[in-house]
């Protein structure tokens, strides 16, 4: 885009270290997780914006929140080996150990750090409007285990600490990854101050589904629905409830150049996609309600498309 369309950016409201593009080479890990989302993001908008995006940079979460969410137990477990490869899962080549430089443990400090750019996003939102951490979005993590390649659950950690703190009471989660936040349901099953909903595929992993607020499941044969529905469950959730803060998690994996081969029930466009996002940051931009938006899913080169899209709208809307 050309660089006439610059405009001054004022509040920076975007999340993100250099460390977020962790890499996975040094721990014998070969899989397609897209971790420079967020540097091909501002490289992208450092041009359209013709000027350096401004972010900051988080601090690592502690023990102590950690523990907001997770046992003691499996934060103890997070220094074996074992407990990595059960969350990663790896299949066929994906790990090698002996072309490791580094023990699969020592990515809970890179962990930390992402997960504590959800809970500055979130803060940011609330002093500004919107914000976006530019990765983050951990919705497989459960109080006791990891899953689906998420180790903490920063959502729940982010929203826990400042319920703690007293800065918020009632926050709505919008998850439009392609799966389902299962450990997000888990762990605000019971409470009513937190209201999870949770548009993704039917067929999808995970196979045993959990209870949100508010599931809706788009079958193979019904993805032309799919944003009739998600603008109607998003309409429906604020219809019934009111929050203080909104965390939208926006997976770019239902995108159609998603490369995971789990992703093929769901495949849309980046028009599709953009659309999705704009009306999210709109209708919370519209009815100020504080917005912190997260990465989430998003395998393969292409999908740091549909977070630029995002991202670029929130900072236009912010203006």
């Amino acid at each position: 885009m050309p660089s006439s369309n610059a405009q001054p950016l004022g509040r920076t409201r975007l999340v993100h270290a250099p460390e977020y593009n962790t890499d996975l080479a040094l721990f014998g890990v070969d899989k397609p997780f897209a971790l420079d989302r967020g540097e091909l993001v501002l490289k992208q908008l450092a041009i359209d914006f013709d000027q350096k995006i401004p972010v900051l940079r988080p601090e690592p979460i502690s023990d102590d929140q950690i523990l907001l969410v997770h046992t003691k137990e499996y934060l103890d477990q997070l220094a074996e080996t074992q407990t990595w490869l059960n969350i990663f899962e790896f299949k066929n080549e994906e790990y090698k150990a002996d072309a490791a430089e580094k023990p699969l443990p020592e990515l809970l400090d890179d962990i930390r750090l992402k997960c504590g750019g959800t809970r500055l996003a979130c803060e940011l939102a609330l002093e500004t409007g919107m914000a976006a951490n530019l990765g983050g979005g951990y919705h497989h993590a459960y109080p006791d285990h990891g899953s689906g390649f998420c180790v903490l659950h920063d959502i729940a950690i982010a929203i826990r600490d400042l319920q703690r703190k007293l800065l918020v009471e009632r926050v709505l989660i919008i998850d439009l990854d392609f799966h389902q936040g299962d450990g997000t349901a888990v762990i605000f099953k019971d409470d009513p101050a937190v209201f999870t909903l949770s548009v993704h595929s039917k067929e999808g992993w995970p196979d045993e589904k959990q209870i949100s607020s508010l599931d809706v499941e788009i079958a193979e044969h019904e993805t032309h629905e799919y944003l009739k529905r998600t603008k109607e469950a998003v309409l429906h959730s604020l219809n019934n409830f009111s929050p203080d803060l909104a965390v939208f998690v926006a997976g770019s994996d239902p995108y159609e150049k998603d490369v995971l081969p789990g992703t093929r029930f769901i495949k849309l466009s980046l028009e599709t996609l953009l659309e999705r996002d704009k009306f999210v940051i709109d209708t919370m931009a519209d009815r100020q309600i504080p917005l912190a938006m997260v990465f989430s899913g998003g395998y393969g080169p292409d999908v740091w498309e549909v977070h630029y899209g995002a991202v670029k709208h929130l900072l236009i809307r912010s203006m």
